[in-house]
Order: structure tokens, then C-alpha cells, then sequence
């Protein structure tokens, strides 16, 4: 199908020979003959360059071409009045480009309009095209935001330069784009159903600013439903979940749950954590049947570290664990009164070490007893230390919980870009795939005739090339 008219191919052909013809003289005009990777690099920059400027006449041909195909419509004719023609700038990834487009009123009064932004589905008076802001974001889930004010800047325009390129964006500006970012509920998948699921916790405590220096502890849950022992050992069928506000995130959790599997048919759920008050009491939260075993278990992690503050000797850790494993409390308590005798000037660490032990014996033992392991601490350091805690910097509260959904939906493998402009254009959150286009959004302040909405004026596209450069 030939959707490009033959008028615009050739016009297209003739821009980018001329464009690049004559970039090219000047180059050749200024041949370096003292170190000749520079004619190299000044080749490839002019090719980059000339590139970005064929995109960007290519977009103001397209756009403003659309706008006089509407103005010059049946539809456009019947029903609206010319009201006034205004240029727009807007950044893209080639460079600034400025178009003129038309305004139009109703003919009965009901409000005006601008059919290109409509079409294009841009935001009133934005600078930044949606790309743009969407590529931010995605960054944003892995990077710093000084980072990907830097990526973003060097991404815009000729990307092979040597000297300093122009720097559009700032920090303040980043943040102020994640901070405004929606998105769309990622599409649900139903899973098979096992006998057994995984659940295992832990937290992170978080900088702050602008919340009297104190810290937040963001709690994080991550689910699974087996092992995957090739190519590599990893999570089955893994998501992560994490709060700090209050405790939605574990009724996503069990949403999650309830919608992935028959949870009528899972047998046994493990529980696992280092023992906080908070993670045992997970054990009620996906308690959703009287027929589910909802099991406990203290991760082996914490468990080795307890012991190794008690005995400070590997073969006494070894006698330590073997009492604790073997369900032979009455020679651990001995063994650790023993050590108190012995060194009092670590009293306080060991009977804290012994009270924790003691407390979660049968926690312990059921660990072992069912063979489980729990490799909470490198999903907390991968999922949330490696952005939130691994450098000395501090988020406002508002800012952490956009930066906290943005990266679980990195780690969740979700097409962050793909969810964003799903929900570019709504002021509330949709499902993913369904119809964003708001067309209240660019004149919220004035009402307009509503047919008008179920018959957008759609231009043939041989219609968008037939103007002449």
C-alpha cells in the first residue's frame, strides 16, 4: 500500500539531497589536515545534524498541513468559524520546531477549539512533546534525577557533538515532569496456579527532606511461586510491591494474588522475613481461607547473623546452629549463658541476639523443616536500596512515592513509556489499552458541541504532503 503520496516522496528526496549536499561543501571546505579523526567525527556530526533538520521541516510540514486540510474541510465549513491563527514551539527529540496552527469557535456558541492539538493530542501551552516526557520518566526509574537531566539534554538534537550542546532542561523541570506523570493500570495476566506460594518482606529506611530530617521506612513485599534453576537462578513468576504511606500496597498484593491465581487450589502459603511485627502479621493478611496454610519463616539471613553476634567463632556458630536446628533450645540458652559468663563486655549484644533467636524459634525451625529460602535482602538492595539509599540525597514525600511507583514498574517488567502515554491525556488513572484521547482537556474552561467528539475530521494522508517547501 503506498500510504505516502509520490508528490511528498519526491519532495522528501529532493530536501534531504540538498540538505545534505550542502552541509557537505562546507565540510570539505575545511578539510583538517593535521589530525584527521577530526574529518571523521565532523562528518559524522554534519550527517546527524543535517538529519535533525530534514525531521523537524518534515514535522512543521506534516502538522500545518493537517491544519489547513481541516480548515479547508466539509465538517470544518459547517459547523465552526475561524477564530485566529497562533505559532507553537515545542521541544522533540531533533530540536525546537515552530508551526503556526488555527483556532476555531462554534457557530452556536459553544466554545472554540484547536483541531491540530487535538489531533496530535497535545497538552495546552506544553513545551515538552510527550516523548520527551515520556523518556524522562522511564529514566527516572533508574536513575538519578541530575542523571537523566543530562541524558535527556544530550539525547535533543545533534547528538555527535564535541563542544558543549544546548542544555534545555534543568532538574527543577525533571521533577516537575515526574511529579505531574500518570499512568495507566498495567494489563492483568492470570498465571498457573501452584500448590504453594512465596511471599517474603523486608524495609528500607529512606531519606527525606522538607519532613524535619526524619527518615521513611518503605515496606516492600515480593511474591513468587517457585524457582527457575536455568539459565540462572531466579524468582518464578515474580512482582514486587512497595509503600510507605499506609498499607494499600498489601491489598495490591492480595489483588495481585487473587486475580493470578486460583487461590482455592494453592495449598500452603510462606511467608518470610527477618521477623518484624509488620511481617509476621502477613500471616492474617493472606490468610483468605481456613483451608490455606499460611506458614512463617524466619529468613536464613537473619538467622546466621544472630548467631555470628553471639559466638564471634565459626565453630562455635556451627554448635550454635546445629542446637537451634536440631530443636535443642535448653543446650542453646545454656551455651549462650555460658558466653555471658565469659564476656561481659558484650552482654548486651548477646542477650539481644538470644532474646531474638528465642523468640522466633519455631520460625527457625520452620525454615528448615520445610526447606525454604529467602532472598529478601539482595530484592531490597536491587529493588529499592540501589535508587532510594545507595547515595546521599534525599526525596519530599511526594516526589518518593512517584519515584517508588516508577521504579516497581521497572522492576516489574512493565513498558513504563507504553503506560505513561496510555495515560497522557486523562486526569484519572485507566486500565492500559483503553481510549485516552480527552478532548475536554484543552478548553476545560469552555463546553463545545459533544458530536462533535464522535466525528473527528481524519485528513487523507495523501492530503498531509501536498504542500511545497
Amino acid at each position: 500500500m503506498d500510504i505516502i503520496s509520490k508528490n511528498y516522496e519526491k519532495i522528501l528526496k529532493e530536501m534531504i539531497f540538498n540538505q545534505i549536499s550542502s552541509n557537505l561543501k562546507k565540510e570539505l571546505n575545511k578539510i583538517n589536515n593535521t589530525n584527521k579523526v577530526y574529518n571523521y567525527i565532523d562528518l559524522l556530526s554534519n550527517l546527524d545534524n543535517s538529519l535533525c533538520e530534514i525531521a523537524k521541516e518534515s514535522l512543521v510540514t506534516i502538522f500545518e498541513t493537517i491544519d489547513k486540510s481541516y480548515s479547508n474541510s466539509i465538517e470544518r465549513k459547517r459547523k465552526y468559524h475561524i477564530k485566529a491563527h497562533h505559532k507553537r514551539t515545542i521541544l522533540t527529540v531533533f530540536g525546537e520546531i515552530t508551526f503556526f496552527r488555527t483556532f476555531y469557535s462554534d457557530k452556536n456558541g459553544k466554545g472554540s477549539f484547536c483541531y491540530l492539538d487535538r489531533f496530535l493530542g497535545l497538552k495546552k501551552h506544553d513545551y515538552f512533546d510527550p516523548y520527551i516526557k515520556a523518556t524522562i520518566i522511564e529514566y527516572s526509574a533508574n536513575n538519578s534525577i541530575p542523571t537523566v537531566c543530562n541524558m535527556i539534554n544530550d539525547l535533543i538534537g545533534n547528538r555527535i557533538k564535541l563542544s558543549n550542546k544546548i542544555k534545555y532542561l534543568n532538574r527543577q523541570t525533571i521533577r516537575n515532569i515526574i511529579l505531574d506523570s500518570k499512568f495507566s493500570n498495567p494489563e492483568k495476566k492470570e498465571l498457573k496456579t501452584p500448590e504453594t506460594l512465596y511471599i517474603i518482606a523486608d524495609e528500607k529506611w529512606v531519606h527525606t527532606q522538607n519532613n524535619n530530617n526524619e527518615k521513611v521506612m518503605v515496606k516492600s513485599i515480593v511474591t513468587f511461586d517457585g524457582i527457575n534453576k536455568k539459565p540462572r537462578r531466579s524468582l518464578k513468576n515474580k512482582r514486587i510491591f512497595a509503600g510507605f504511606k499506609n498499607n494499600k500496597f498489601l491489598d495490591d498484593t492480595l489483588d495481585y494474588l487473587y486475580y493470578s491465581y486460583n487461590l482455592d487450589k494453592v495449598k500452603n502459603i510462606f511467608v518470610m522475613g527477618d521477623g518484624a511485627k509488620w511481617i509476621q502479621g502477613l500471616t492474617s493478611h493472606f490468610k483468605y481461607s481456613k483451608d490455606t496454610n499460611v506458614i512463617f519463616a524466619l529468613d536464613k539471613f537473619h538467622f546466621k547473623q544472630a548467631i555470628h553476634h553471639i559466638c564471634l567463632n565459626k565453630d562455635l556458630e556451627e554448635i550454635l546452629s546445629s542446637y537451634i536446628i536440631n530443636n535443642k533450645k535448653k543446650y542453646f540458652i545454656e551455651c549462650c549463658d555460658t558466653l555471658l559468663e565469659s564476656f561481659p563486655h558484650r552482654q548486651e549484644t548477646i542477650m539481644q541476639k538470644k532474646e531474638y533467636i528465642l523468640n522466633n524459634w519455631k520460625n527457625i525451625l520452620n525454615l528448615y523443616k520445610y526447606n525454604l529460602s529467602c532472598p529478601m535482602e539482595s530484592q531490597i538492595s536491587h529493588n529499592l536500596a540501589y535508587l532510594l539509599s545507595s547515595r546521599p540525597k534525599g526525596y519530599s514525600l511526594k516526589m518518593l512515592d512517584k519515584i517508588l511507583k516508577i521504579r516497581l514498574l521497572l522492576k516489574n517488567n512493565e513498558n513504563i513509556k507504553m503506560l505513561y502515554l496510555n495515560n497522557f491525556n486523562k486526569n484519572i488513572v485507566i486500565n492500559y489499552k483503553e481510549e485516552t484521547l480527552n478532548l475536554d482537556l484543552y478548553n476545560q474552561s469552555n463546553k463545545f458541541d459533544n458530536s462533535y467528539q464522535k466525528q473527528l475530521y481524519t485528513p487523507k494522508i495523501g492530503q498531509f504532503f501536498s504542500r511545497s517547501f
